[in-house]
């Protein structure tokens, strides 16, 4: 009893050029960006079951591929020696299921760096999403700049090393609310395509109104059946 908007035509667009593979698109809360990190996560792991009777059903290999999934929301923030430790075990996380462990010596970039080369050794390319990248940054804003300086370079060595180690990476997406040139952690990675504002994806996140007659005109029609008068 649930509707699904088929957003998958966009993931075919993006996915149809292996040279143009770095991605970011920011977009307000709640328009549905982290249910599309999980809808490119399932895709590039292979489930193709879950696509069926979608737009990209029979349009793509699903060759399954390594994916490492991020979600940097709600990242402790109260000291600097906790925010590295939690950033570090959501990199351990994510590569646990191939093997891989991180030391608690290691800082957040040395730590994916090595989870790289080894996954890249084993299972060849790998894809990267990145969900609420800038959450972590808005948060130090309301801190001392000493701290918000701290978590920016932390960050600004993460996203050093996914460029240093680009020619290993098939896909990389990444989503957030703020946009790049306004953290300043971005000047290593110059090969972002930056969606926010191309019109060729304006549709992928939110209702177009094309969606809204096709996915909830009946129940939109049944609303004001049942209450006339209610728009006039």
């Amino acid at each position: 009893d649930m509707l699904y908007v088929d957003k998958t035509s966009y993931i075919c667009k993006l996915i149809e050029n292996p040279a143009r593979n770095f991605y970011f698109i920011s977009r307000p809360r709640r328009f549905g960006k982290s249910l599309f990190c999980n809808t490119l996560e399932s895709l590039f792991k292979g489930d193709k079951e879950l696509f069926k009777g979608l737009y990209i059903y029979d349009k793509c290999d699903f060759a399954p591929y390594p994916v490492l999934h991020f979600d940097f929301s709600g990242l402790p923030m109260l000291t600097l020696d906790g925010f590295i430790s939690s950033f570090r075990n959501q990199i351990r996380l994510a590569v646990k299921r191939f093997g891989i462990t991180v030391s608690d010596t290691d800082d957040p970039s040395t730590a994916f760096e090595n989870a790289i080369n080894e996954i890249y050794e084993k299972h060849g390319e790998i894809v990267i999403i990145i969900d609420e990248y800038d959450d972590p940054l808005i948060t130090a804003t309301l801190r001392d700049k000493p701290f918000l300086d701290d978590i920016r370079e932390a960050f600004n060595s993460y996203y050093k090393t996914i460029k240093k180690n680009a020619g290993k990476i098939r896909f990389f997406f990444m989503t957030g609310v703020v946009k790049l040139s306004n953290l300043s952690i971005f000047s290593a990675m110059n090969n972002l395509v930056d969606l926010s504002m191309d019109k060729e994806f304006a549709g992928a996140f939110g209702y177009t109104d094309e969606e809204l007659d096709e996915y909830f005109g009946e129940g939109i029609d049944e609303y004001l059946e049942a209450n006339p008068g209610v728009y006039e």
